[in-house]
């Protein structure tokens, strides 16, 4: 007989083991991540692509920069260090070469605009393990391929160099020509206007160069925000009604972006300053 009052509570039928408690674990799942996070800040380790504390931003320039991109570049050493390199001069071994960078900037405006199919996918191996690119207009729309920098001239646009990491889109021109092409350049006299309000890049900017001023004598493209693209600004020409996406992002889980500007960057020193010191 058992005392109802005083008696112990059975064991478990069968001998079974307790439950595995997954909920009790986030908290210790969280703090090993924080202190991951918190040695790589402090330069104990080094991780790839996340940021540092006390170190420069490494920036690394793959193209040939414009006179204001470069005066922004210099203006920013107090918190960054870049380098210029051609595009031609990445191998197969690209992808661990970009993980020294926390950012990297594609411009081949004044250059060859074709980048190598390793290069291409490093880029994009890059953006979705996070790191931070910024693309100029119609950069690395080709694919150069063989010896002696052949371009070839069947894909035209950078899905196929890229995958799906652009906020860009090329498509087909009246004239069945990719819009993003050579030679599709468009020259606007126009404006920078905000249009997706409170983003940092545009902080502090509802529309350059103002009212009463002259407009920029901008090189655009008719290209299309591709899908989960947010469109930053625009550019308004002046005097029509027509206006061009102008600056892009899209985002990669879980924290890669990719930005785009639709015209030289140098052009507004004080917007591409805002994009730098947004994703470092």
């Amino acid at each position: 007989m058992y005392d109802d009052a005083g008696g112990a509570d059975p064991a478990p039928m069968g001998g079974g083991m307790p439950r595995f408690n997954l909920e009790g674990l986030i908290p210790l799942i969280l703090l090993v991540i924080i202190g991951i996070a918190s040695l790589n800040y402090f330069g104990v380790v080094d991780i790839p692509y996340l940021p540092k504390g006390s170190d420069h931003v490494q920036l690394l320039f793959i193209g040939e920069p414009s006179l204001g991109e470069k005066v922004v570049l210099d203006n920013l050493s107090y918190m960054l260090t870049y380098r210029i390199r051609d595009a031609r001069t990445f191998g197969i071994g690209a992808s661990e070469e970009l993980s020294q960078y926390s950012m990297v900037i594609l411009d081949q405006s004044l250059t060859d605009k074709s980048v190598s199919v390793s290069l291409g996918e490093a880029l994009e191996n890059y953006v979705n393990k996070g790191g931070k690119l910024i693309v100029v207009q119609n950069s690395g729309i080709y694919q150069s391929v063989g010896l002696g920098g052949s371009v070839a001239t069947d894909v035209v646009g950078w899905k196929a160099t890229f995958g799906n990491v652009m906020p860009a889109e090329c498509v087909l021109g009246p004239t069945n020509v990719p819009t993003c092409a050579e030679g599709q350049e468009i020259n606007v006299a126009g404006r920078i206007r905000r249009e997706l309000f409170n983003h940092p890049i545009m902080s502090g900017i509802e529309l350059t160069p103002p009212e009463g001023q002259q407009p920029y004598q901008l090189r655009t493209f008719n290209i299309q925000a591709n899908e989960g693209a947010k469109r930053i600004a625009y550019v308004q020409s002046e005097g029509t009604p027509m206006t061009y996406p102008a600056i892009l992002e899209k985002k990669s889980f879980p924290f890669g972006t990719v930005i785009y500007f639709n015209y030289d960057p140098g052009y507004t020193p004080g917007i591409l300053t805002n994009t730098i010191k947004y994703l470092q």
